[in-house]
């Protein structure tokens, strides 16, 4: 009886000296805690703690939003946005989950990944900053680099000879963080954008420090001198810009067209090629285009085409074409070159 009575005694002692342990345990911690003025929320804090984006695919991101277990409460997120370097405000307007204009209740200890859709090629390779918006409580906000791809319209070439075609040289920086796809070639100009034909044919993969040289179509004789914008897009999202001045390689013109009434059977031309010309013209076509677009070729040309025509030089043909039945008419002649270079000119016939 003694001996039970003495181990009923020494587990009461055992207890009791773990409980003054575990009590001097908590106030020392919760007295650390105080030490540091640290305090529980009475509102929620939720806290963006995750972030992911593929390179691949520069439409969407990922977010992670947690509501801490020791939050008084729920809270309810109402939106996301983006914060990029030119301090403009991106709202998020698509997530899924989806967030309603109530928001998107979230308990405490409870998380939630976010798929936003968000085109964010044009900010590839900055600092964006994520900010979550909640409706009674201290929003969430990540910064994060995004990954670089960059691709890069090396350079452009135009040869005076092939007034139809020019070359360049398209890469994909060393730096990128995925290969792309090439897929089409635009020129802008004059407001318009013209599809422009490439070999090798589209669509063409590029990796990282890749580099392709293309040879494209296009009739840039037409904009000789003036300004036009090159731009290369792909499959995933991202595009190059160049801005380029057309070179201007001939300055070719009619001077005159002249009409005899005593020789209704001809008409006479003088055409030039300016002084400021860089390259002789082989002229191969004169044509004469009436109101209603059709097209007469003159039965017999004087000097005979093709004839070359060198730079800070004229010429003057005579064209064969009987064009007494269509005086008054406004007619337009075209005067076309093997190089692609064309000059025109419109006259009413007396």
């Amino acid at each position: 009886m003694g001996l039970n009575m003495s181990k009923l005694l020494f587990a009461a002692i055992l207890v009791a000296v773990f409980t003054v342990g575990a009590l001097l345990s908590y106030l020392w911690v919760v007295g650390y805690y105080v030490s540091l003025e640290l305090n529980i929320p009475d509102k929620p804090v939720v806290y963006v703690y995750d972030f992911t984006v593929s390179a691949k695919d520069p439409s969407f991101f990922n977010i992670s939003i947690l509501n801490p277990s020791f939050s008084p409460k729920e809270t309810k997120i109402l939106g996301i946005q983006v914060l990029t370097e030119d301090n403009r405000i991106h709202h998020i307007t698509s997530t899924n989950p989806n967030i309603l204009e109530e928001g998107y209740t979230l308990n405490p200890g409870e998380s939630k990944t976010f798929k936003c859709s968000w085109d964010w090629v044009n900010y590839t390779g900055q600092t964006v900053n994520i900010i979550v918006l909640v409706e009674d409580g201290s929003g969430g906000s990540f910064q994060v680099t995004l990954p670089l791809t960059k691709i890069i319209v090396a350079d452009i070439t135009f040869d005076p000879e092939l007034g139809d075609s020019f070359n360049i040289t398209v890469t994909n920086s060393n730096l990128s963080a995925t290969n792309v796809t090439l897929t089409e070639v635009d020129i802008i100009v004059d407001n318009s954008i013209h599809k422009v034909t490439a070999k090798p044919v589209l669509p063409i993969n590029l990796e990282p420090n890749g580099s392709i040289n293309l040879a494209c179509t296009w009739r840039w004789v037409d904009y000789q001198g003036e300004s036009i914008k090159l731009v290369i897009n792909t499959e995933e999202g991202y595009f190059a810009e160049k801005k380029h001045i057309v070179p201007t390689y001939a300055v070719f013109t009619i001077q005159k067209a002249d009409f005899n009434l005593t020789d209704p059977s001809h008409f006479k031309l003088i055409v030039a090629n300016s002084e400021n010309s860089l390259i002789a013209l082989k002229i191969t076509d004169i044509s004469i285009t009436l109101e209603n677009g059709t097209v007469i070729k003159p039965e017999k040309i004087t000097p005979n085409l093709p004839y070359v025509l060198n730079k800070n030089s004229t010429i003057s043909f005579m064209c064969e074409w009987n064009w007494f039945a269509y005086r008054g008419e406004k007619i337009a002649i075209t005067i076309n070159t093997e190089q692609g270079y064309k000059t025109k000119t419109t006259q009413r016939i007396p």
